[in-house]
């Protein structure tokens, strides 16, 4: 398991597909950080503005295991990094939230064996016309690191989170993302494709699906999809 090496790209399509495209050849651990992205996307595709002075950095992972568990990783390591405290909180499955609002996401994409971890964190801009508002550091009036300052900081975070999560499993990971959860014990909506869910959110299953108590009493893990607030 590496700590790390960083690829810095003035301007690339996508530093998720950068490090899609050289899997093969690349090792464990491998960064690349983009001043500029033309072609973004989080998650079901959705773009990712370009965003000048934001975080734009992917890293590859080969790693055996539930892997899938990784975006709890990258998840406390990004909020690590980014030290706002308690004003940052998590959000399932991949979000962060700056006073309840996003400042940041975390898309995962496989190619055969490896795992690319894709951040981006609004610092100086957010996107606007997004289906969920969004905000940025600057917006909200606290400090912006450099980039470089940022990802020196994540790298370090993410490296000793993917350990603990390599030696002692997933339970520590999970402890500590609960610990940071937004809106744990509230009522929410799961979007899960066609259908959509309401009950409350009560914490997460030890796999790392999220428990969703339903309004006749019963529980249940959703693997995947979206969660908003009522």
């Amino acid at each position: 398991m590496s700590s790390g090496r960083i690829t810095h790209l003035a301007e690339v399509g996508s530093t998720n597909d950068w490090l899609l495209a050289r899997a093969g050849e690349l090792s464990d651990g491998q960064w690349v950080l983009a001043d500029r992205q033309t072609a973004g996307r989080g998650r079901r595709g959705r773009a990712w503005g370009d965003g000048a002075g934001n975080l734009m950095a992917s890293v590859l992972v080969k790693a055996e295991g539930p892997v899938q568990q990784l975006s709890f990783v990258a998840a406390l390591a990004l909020h690590t990094a980014l030290a706002q405290g308690d004003r940052i909180r998590l959000k399932w499955p991949n979000d962060l939230l700056l006073d309840g609002t996003k400042v940041s996401g975390i898309l995962l994409e496989r190619s055969a064996t490896a795992l690319v971890i894709g951040f981006g964190a609004n610092l100086r801009s957010f996107p606007t016309g997004t289906e969920r508002p969004a905000i940025s550091l600057a917006a909200a009036g606290l400090p912006v690191p450099a980039t470089t300052d940022l990802l020196a900081a994540l790298i370090t975070a993410f490296s000793g989170y993917r350990g603990l999560w390599a030696t002692q499993g997933f339970e520590p990971i999970r402890s500590r993302w609960l610990a940071l959860a937004a809106g744990v014990g509230d009522r929410i909506a799961a979007r899960l494709g066609t259908e959509t869910l309401e009950g409350r959110f009560e914490g997460l299953e030890p796999d790392g699906a999220l428990a969703l108590r339903l309004d006749d009493g019963s529980l249940r893990p959703v693997h995947a999809g979206e969660v908003f607030s009522l």
